[in-house]
């Protein structure tokens, strides 16, 4: 097998920016101030890991409502990242009408993002990397969204990564009414990783024998405050082969690798949005 590239990426996604900003409660104003703070500390991991690129898998604002001055602290950080940060957007922050990204042109103050805005489907090319990433928006029009649905399979670039906003649905998964994520879409794709987001429990789907690697990221801090506290980075090896890495935000965690991040069976229902 040819050699290729060996890259690293950070992938998170529920950021959820702006989802107290219109509170009055002193206690939610400081969750407000708390995720925000979160998500600081999510481009510091990528500047001190020095990753390639960065993937934020949907929900990055919590809602079209978020104070202007969020969507400038939000451009503010991503333009630090000073490497492509790409977004799909998810249920909180779709596309179409009302859409939170109508309200301002983020890339006229982040160059280096990448933001997929087709409800049909789009790819965005990093060229200098050869990466190509796929992701279909959400619009909050269709109750039968399915992120995967007939999306492309492999194209020509090095590395594929898909990036998709929703439910997985597995046996052990539990049933759910929308956003659905079905294994036979995901198998058809022929992509090296998956970057799932809508669960805020990070959680992978998938090690990768003979299909690609698929994980759920999880939130950096869940709305609830109980979850959260990690990314991961996407370890895209030159042999082709992918490995993960779950790396804490703040304390004196551990990072935990690969084989033990929580398989699908240790997702708790509760912690699922």
């Amino acid at each position: 097998m040819n050699q290729r590239r060996a890259l690293k990426f950070l992938h998170t996604s529920d950021v959820h920016l702006g989802a107290y900003d219109h509170a009055k409660d002193e206690h939610q104003r400081e969750r407000r101030e708390r995720m925000h703070e979160m998500f600081v500390r999510v481009i510091d991991v990528g500047i001190r890991e020095s990753v390639d690129f960065m993937v934020i898998a949907g929900d990055f604002f919590d809602n079209a409502r978020v104070e202007e001055q969020t969507m400038y602290f939000a451009a503010e950080q991503i333009a630090r990242a000073q490497v492509p940060v790409v977004i799909l957007p998810g249920n909180h922050d779709h596309v179409g009408p009302g859409s939170v990204y109508d309200r301002m042109d983020l890339t006229h103050h982040a160059e280096n993002l990448r933001l997929m805005r087709n409800p049909d489907g789009e790819s965005v090319y990093l060229e200098q990397l050869d990466v190509e990433l796929w992701g279909r928006s959400h619009t909050e029009q269709d109750p039968n969204f399915s992120p995967f649905h007939g999306a492309p399979s492999r194209g020509d670039a090095e590395w594929h990564i898909g990036v998709g906003h929703g439910h997985f649905l597995h046996p052990a998964s539990g049933s759910h009414p929308s956003y659905h994520i079905y294994e036979e879409h995901l198998e058809v794709l022929d992509h090296d990783y998956v970057a799932l987001g809508h669960w805020e429990q990070q959680t992978r789907i998938s090690s990768g024998s003979g299909n690609a690697v698929v994980a759920y990221s999880g939130a950096p801090e869940g709305l609830g405050g109980s979850v959260g506290g990690r990314v991961l980075l996407v370890h895209l090896e030159a042999d082709g082969n992918v490995r993960l890495a779950s790396e804490p935000l703040e304390g004196d965690e551990a990072t935990v690798h690969h084989d033990d991040i929580p398989l699908l069976h240790g997702v708790r229902a509760e912690d699922r949005r």
